[in-house]
C-alpha cells in the first residue's frame, strides 16, 4: 500500500467512514486513557504504534485515533473512533476501524484538587458489516496533577478488567489490563500526551499486543 493511499484511509477513519474489519478483536491500536479531569470540552489526535514479539518475526501496528472529550463536574465522557493497520510478520496486512465512548466519574479529587481517583468505564466496538467483535471494560484511573510556571504534568495509571464479546478467545473472556502515561498542558489550552497499554486490543489466538502512543489535543476556553 502507497503511503498517500494509507493515509487517505487514516483521514476517513477520523471523520466517521467505515469499512468491513479484518482484525481480531476491537483493534483500538491506541492505550485506553481516561478522559482526565477538567471542565468542558477538548479535541484530540493520537498517534499509536503496538508489537507481539516472535521468534520468527515481529507482528506490529501503527494506528491513528480522533477523540472529543466533555467535563461536567466529577463527570467525563471521551468519545474515540480509531482506525488500526496491523503488518504481521507473515499474511497480509490487516486493517480495523473501531468506534468506543469512555466514562469517567471522580471519587476523589476534583478540577481544583490535583489528586483524583475515579471508576472508568469503557466500550468499543468494530464498525463495518459482518461479525462486530466488542470489548468492554472496567477500572480505576488515578493520576496526579503537577502545577508549573509555563506547564501542568499529569502522570495516570489506569488497570483495568475487560470483556471480549462476539470474538474467539483463549481462556477466559475476562482479561486484566494496565495502561500508564503522562499529560502535559500548557497555558493555551494546548496539551501533549504521551500513554503504554499492555493491551492493545489486536492481540493474536495466544498472546496480547502491547504498545505505546504519542499526541496533541486542545482545550477549548
Amino acid at each position: 500500500m502507497m503511503l498517500t493511499q494509507r493515509y487517505r484511509w487514516l483521514t476517513f477513519a477520523l471523520v466517521g467512514t467505515s469499512l468491513v474489519s479484518r482484525l481480531p478483536g476491537q483493534a483500538t491500536g491506541v492505550p485506553v486513557a481516561g478522559p482526565g479531569p477538567g471542565q468542558g470540552v477538548s479535541i484530540g489526535v493520537d498517534f499509536g504504534a503496538g508489537r507481539i514479539k516472535r521468534s520468527a518475526g515481529d507482528d506490529v501496528s501503527r494506528a491513528l485515533a480522533g477523540t472529543v472529550r466533555l467535563g461536567v463536574g466529577p463527570l467525563a465522557a471521551l468519545g474515540v473512533i480509531s482506525r488500526t493497520e496491523v503488518d504481521p510478520a507473515s499474511g497480509p496486512d490487516r486493517t480495523a476501524t473501531t468506534a468506543g465512548v469512555l466514562a469517567d466519574v471522580a471519587m476523589i479529587g476534583g478540577p481544583l484538587v490535583p489528586f483524583r481517583i475515579s471508576w472508568q468505564a469503557g466500550y468499543w466496538r468494530e464498525l463495518g458489516g459482518g461479525a462486530r467483535p466488542w470489548r468492554g471494560s472496567l477500572g480505576l484511573g488515578a493520576s496526579v496533577t503537577i502545577p508549573t510556571v509555563v506547564l501542568s504534568i499529569r502522570p495516570w495509571l489506569a488497570p483495568r478488567v475487560e470483556y471480549r464479546g462476539e470474538q474467539p478467545v483463549t481462556g477466559s473472556r475476562l482479561k486484566p489490563a494496565l495502561s500508564a502515561g503522562v499529560d502535559l498542558g500548557l497555558l493555551n489550552g494546548l496539551g501533549i500526551r504521551v500513554g503504554y497499554d499492555n493491551r492493545l486490543g489486536w492481540d493474536s489466538a495466544t498472546e496480547r499486543a502491547a504498545g505505546i502512543s504519542l499526541g496533541i489535543s486542545y482545550q477549548f476556553r
